[in-house]
Order: structure tokens, then C-alpha cells, then sequence
């Protein structure tokens, strides 16, 4: 087994976000040399400023549709250790502050893949995956 994947597996092992997901957001990134270049700057700054497979709709969108179970497993699972229902927390989201939208606009969107805001709160649910795997990667590494 090489260092990379010894890394990816720790990442896995320590990590409460579920490991399809994981695996999924570094495969989106363009695999695990592109994303532990990328993971201090996302951690840091934020997924917006455009990283491979995270910049388009049709990227984002479709990696939601893939991932949508294990994102909202994650996002359960926070909301919980925060205290807040999971549409809380998601609505208080950067990307989703500026939408301007409802809960309810947000769980159609995550559970129906419908409503006019949808591909917005599908990209920003894209982004929430990638921002908390690269937080995940860093804090391993920090550790």
C-alpha cells in the first residue's frame, strides 16, 4: 500500500464523514495528489474561489445527485453535535444565505431535486462535501 493511500484510509478512519463520501470528493477534486494540494486552501478560504470539479453546475449537481445520501447523513449528524435541526444549519450556510430561501425550499431541493433555486442549493450542498473533507484532511494532518 503506498503513503497516499495510507493517507486517504487515516482520513477515512479518523473522520465521522462517511467514507463513500469522502472517497467521492477526493475522486471530484481529481484524486488524492489534486486534492491534498487543494484541501488548506479550501480549508482556509472557502470551495467558492473554484476548484476542479467543484466550479460548474453540472459538476456539482451531479455529484449532489450521486452523494445526496451521504451528504445529508453528514449533515444530520453535524446539525446534531450543533444543536440545530439540519435545515437550520444548512439554511445558515454563506452560499445559501445569499439565496435567500426557505427551509422549505432547501429540503425540496435536497430531497425532491426540484424547485427553482434547486441547482443553487445542490451546489452549495456540493460545496458544504468538499469544505468539510478538506477540513477533515487538514485537521489529520495538523494533528
Amino acid at each position: 500500500m503506498t503513503k497516499n493511500n495510507e493517507t486517504l484510509k487515516s482520513l477515512i478512519e479518523n473522520s465521522n464523514i462517511p467514507a463513500g463520501l469522502i472517497r467521492a470528493t477526493v475522486s471530484q477534486f481529481g484524486g488524492f495528489e489534486s486534492f491534498k494540494e487543494c484541501a488548506p486552501d479550501v480549508n482556509n478560504h472557502g470551495i467558492g474561489g473554484g476548484f476542479h470539479g467543484f466550479i460548474y453546475y453540472t459538476d456539482t449537481v451531479k455529484f449532489f445527485r450521486n452523494q445526496r445520501v451521504n451528504i445529508i447523513e453528514m449533515a444530520k449528524s453535524q446539525a446534531e453535535d450543533f444543536g440545530v435541526g439540519m435545515l437550520e444549519m444548512i439554511a445558515g450556510f454563506g452560499c445559501m444565505k445569499s439565496l435567500d430561501i426557505s427551509e422549505d425550499e432547501i429540503a425540496r431541493a435536497m430531497y425532491t431535486g426540484k424547485g427553482e433555486m434547486s441547482e443553487q442549493i445542490m451546489n452549495c450542498l456540493a460545496w458544504y462535501a468538499g469544505e468539510e473533507v478538506a477540513r477533515a484532511y487538514c485537521d489529520m494532518v495538523e494533528a
